[in-house]
C-alpha cells in the first residue's frame, strides 16, 4: 500500500472526524446539534372576541400553551356589530369556536348554547359571594349553574367637562338627581329664539341622539325600584303600580322625557341636537352618562379636553344603585375540548395577576373583587371600581330588540304621539311579546 502524504493524511483525518461528528449527531450524542423535535398539536382551541386584541390575551394564551404541551389557541377579533350574527350562524353550522364573549344581558337568549362550567372546576359560592360583585352572579349563573367569567365590569358614569363647570361655578358633581336638577341653568345656554347653544347634559332624548339612552333610561328604572320582569321571567313588569297606585317604572319614564320637554324647568336636550359623545367632545354638552370603553374614543375626537369622570347621580344617595355593561366569557357545549376551554377561561379570568395584566392593557376596569378593592380608589378607575359594588342589570331576552322598544318608547313620548302611560304599556307588552315567544 502506497505511503500518504502529509497532505493526504490531513485530508482523511478530516474526513473522518466529519463522519464521526455526523453520527454522533445523528445518534442524539450531540443532542444540541441535532434538529429539535416540533411537539405535535393534540388540540387547537378557537377563541372569539370583539373589542379587544390578540395582545390583550397573549400574555395567558403564552402560560397556557406552556402548561399545556400540544395545545394551541386561536384567538380571532371580530365587529362588535356583526359579531353576535356571525357566533349564532357559526355554532349553528357546528363550526363555531370552543371559547366565545357573551354580554351580560345575553343568558336569557344563548344558554343553551354553552356548556356550564363543571362544577368540580369551582365552588358555586365562590364565584357567587367571593370572586365577582353580585350583577355578576345574577348575569352569569341560573339554577347553581355558572356559565361565564368576566374580566371587566363597566357601569355607566357622569362624565363632565372640567372647565365649563368650573366656569359655571359649580365645585362639586351632583351626588343626587336632585342635586343634577339644581345645575341645569347654570349650565345650560338658550338664545332668544328658545334653541339650545349649549346643553347642561345629553339626557332625555332616544338613542338617535344620545348613546346609551336606553341604559340611562334602565337605570332610572332601577333607581325607582322598579321589578323589570317577574320572577319566573314569564313577562316584563316595569308598568306596574305599587302600594297607593304610584308607578315607579312611569315616574322614571316621566323624569328622564321631561328634560326635553321645552315648558319643563329642566329642559336642556332634544334629538334633533348633535349625537351625544360628539357633542360632549366637541364641547357643546356640559355632562354626559356613559362607560368606561366610550372614553378613549372621547379622547381620540379631542385630545385636549379637560373632562372628569364622577358617580352617577342617585335617588338616595345612602343606597346606591348603578347600571352594569359588560363581557364574559363562556364554553361551547359544541366544543371537544370544554374542560380544557374552562381551564383557559379560570387562567384568564381567576388569576389576579393575569387579570390585572389585562387591566393594564385595555384601561378597563376590574371585575374581581381583590382587584376592585386594590383599584377603588385609583383616578382613572376608582369610580368604574367602586360602582360594580352596586351595580345591578335585569335579565333581557333580547338586548337588541330591547333597545330598540325602548328608545320607540322615548321617542313616542318627546314628539307627542303617545302619553307616557301609554307608551310604557305599549313597550311592556311588546317586551312580553319577545319573552313568550
Amino acid at each position: 500500500m502506497p505511503k500518504l502524504s502529509r497532505n493526504q493524511l490531513i485530508i482523511v483525518s478530516i474526513g473522518g472526524l466529519v463522519v464521526l461528528f455526523l453520527i454522533l449527531v445523528f445518534l442524539g450524542v450531540i443532542p444540541g446539534l441535532r434538529p429539535a423535535t416540533q411537539t405535535k398539536l393534540k388540540a387547537a382551541l378557537e377563541f372569539w372576541g370583539t373589542y379587544d386584541q390578540r395582545n390583550a390575551y397573549q400574555n395567558v394564551i403564552d402560560q397556557f400553551q406552556a402548561l399545556n404541551s400540544g395545545i394551541r389557541i386561536n384567538y380571532r377579533q371580530f365587529d362588535p356589530n356583526t359579531y353576535e350574527n356571525e357566533l349564532i350562524n357559526a355554532l349553528a353550522a357546528s363550526k363555531g369556536p370552543d371559547i366565545f364573549m357573551i354580554h351580560n344581558t345575553w343568558l336569557p337568549k344563548h344558554y343553551d348554547k354553552i356548556s356550564p362550567l363543571p362544577s368540580e372546576k369551582l365552588n358555586f359560592s365562590a364565584y357567587t359571594n367571593q370572586l365577582f360583585p353580585e350583577v355578576v352572579a345574577k348575569d352569569f349563573t341560573a339554577n347553581n349553574l355558572i356559565y361565564a367569567f368576566p374580566l371587566s365590569v363597566d357601569t355607566l358614569t357622569l362624565v363632565y367637562n372640567k372647565d365649563i363647570l368650573n366656569q359655571s361655578g359649580i365645585a362639586l358633581t351632583p351626588a343626587t338627581w336632585a342635586e343634577f336638577q339644581n345645575i341645569i341653568p347654570a349650565l345650560r345656554i338658550v338664545d332668544k329664539t328658545g334653541k339650545i347653544s349649549r346643553a347642561a347634559a345629553a339626557i332625555g332624548g332616544s338613542d338617535k341622539s344620545i348613546n346609551r339612552a336606553t341604559d340611562l333610561l334602565s337605570l332610572l328604572m332601577l333607581q325607582n325600584g322598579v321589578q323589570m320582569v317577574d320572577s319566573d321571567f314569564t313577562r316584563a313588569n316595569f308598568s306596574q303600580t305599587v302600594t297607593g297606585g304610584a308607578s315607579p317604572g312611569l315616574n322614571a319614564l316621566n323624569f328622564y322625557t321631561n328634560f326635553t320637554n321645552p315648558v319643563n324647568s329642566n329642559y336642556t336636550w332634544n334629538d334633533s341636537l348633535h349625537y351625544s359623545l360628539d357633542a360632549f367632545a366637541e364641547g357643546f354638552t356640559a355632562i354626559i352618562f356613559n362607560y368606561a370603553y366610550q372614553l378613549s374614543y372621547i379622547k381620540t375626537k379631542n385630545p385636549f379636553l379637560n373632562f372628569g369622570i364622577a358617580p352617577m347621580p342617585q335617588i338616595d344617595s345612602f343606597n346606591p344603585v348603578n347600571y352594569a355593561n359588560y363581557w364574559g366569557y363562556a364554553v361551547s357545549n359544541k366544543s371537544s375540548y370544554s374542560n380544557l376551554a374552562w381551564d383557559f377561561i379560570l387562567l384568564l379570568t381567576t388569576n389576579q395577576a393575569n387579570a390585572e395584566n389585562y387591566l393594564g392593557q385595555t384601561q378597563k376596569p376590574p371585575a374581581l373583587r381583590a382587584l376592585i378593592q386594590k383599584y377603588i380608589n385609583d383616578s382613572a378607575l376608582g369610580v368604574f371600581a367602586k360602582q360594580a359594588l352596586t351595580a345591578k342589570s335585569w335579565p333581557q331576552i333580547d338586548n337588541n330588540q330591547i333597545e330598540t322598544i325602548f328608545s320607540n318608547m322615548i321617542e313616542s313620548v318627546i314628539n307627542g304621539r303617545q302619553t307616557a302611560k301609554a307608551a310604557l304599556n305599549q313597550a311592556e307588552a311588546q317586551i312580553t311579546q319577545l319573552i313568550k315567544q
